[in-house]
């Protein structure tokens, strides 16, 4: 049997205040966490985006592998080896991602919303030349750009989520 001790008891007395940035009723209702979509948590939101991001990754990745055992290696320019090598950084940094947002790890987040943040604000030079030399197509340019950073929005949310709760051997030692 599990008696109440005097250690036990102060605890219960003075219950730890909620994180910074949480409200109240996150405290008491865990359930009520901000969400994403209005539908998930930001941690949800935050492994959905990696997952989507894995894929697609992977999938140009066999694209490429499948350029090159279909061509001729001598005829495939630099600026194709360029971008795999993007590519695989990529892979890298969103298989961080995925690992840091199952395992609740914000240091494995940053490595990607660096990435990200640099992918966006150099893809932007690209998307006001393209809008104003192609026009119209360049729209659906906006609308990816708008997706990527909607999703580098959610991984920050859950990245300041993360930070703002005290580290697991903190909590585990305060009960």
């Amino acid at each position: 049997m599990d008696y109440p001790t005097k250690e036990k008891l102060q605890l219960a007395e003075h219950a730890v205040p909620p994180a910074p940035g949480s409200s109240e009723a996150s405290a008491e209702k865990p359930e009520e966490e901000r969400t994403c979509c209005f539908c998930c948590s930001y941690r949800a939101g935050s492994i959905t985006v990696a997952i989507f991001y894995l894929l697609v990754s992977l999938t140009v990745l066999g694209l490429a592998i499948g350029v090159l055992c279909s061509a001729d290696v001598r005829h495939i320019g630099a600026t194709f080896f360029v971008g795999l090598g993007v590519l695989i950084i990529s892979i890298v940094l969103i298989s961080l991602m995925l690992y840091g947002a199952v395992k609740r790890r914000p240091q494995y987040l940053l490595p990607w919303v660096v990435w990200e943040g640099l992918n966006i604000g150099f893809g932007s030079a690209g998307l006001v030349i393209s809008l104003f030399s192609i026009g119209a197509v360049g729209l659906v340019g906006l609308i990816f750009f708008a997706l990527r950073g909607f999703c580098l929005y959610v991984v920050l949310q859950y990245r300041s989520q993360l930070t703002a709760q005290p580290p697991r051997s903190e909590v585990n030692a305060q009960a």
